[in-house]
């Protein structure tokens, strides 16, 4: 479990290990969203860096889909990569 205090002056304790209620990832870190969704979702990406399309996100099941799909491909400009979830 972890905590998170909020700008408002809240702490909240999550389990980091949750699936994010969009893409169904541990959750790893708190967003300014919540709890409850990855950082990466709450920014509309997937964790290689590419953005959701239109479809998507009106659609999560589809990023449920494509989530794991991309986790392990960079997006084409990213340099970046993602190593040990995020």
């Amino acid at each position: 479990m972890k905590k998170v205090t909020y700008p408002s002056g809240k702490t909240y304790e999550y389990d980091e290990n949750a699936p994010c209620i969009i893409c169904g990832l541990p959750v790893v870190e708190a967003s300014m969203g919540g709890t409850v969704i990855c950082p990466w979702c709450d920014c509309g990406n997937y964790r290689n860096g590419t953005k959701f399309t239109l479809e998507e996100e009106v659609n999560h099941d589809l990023i449920k889909k494509r989530a794991r799909e991309k986790l392990d491909r960079p997006a084409n400009n990213d340099t970046m990569g993602v190593k040990d979830g995020g």
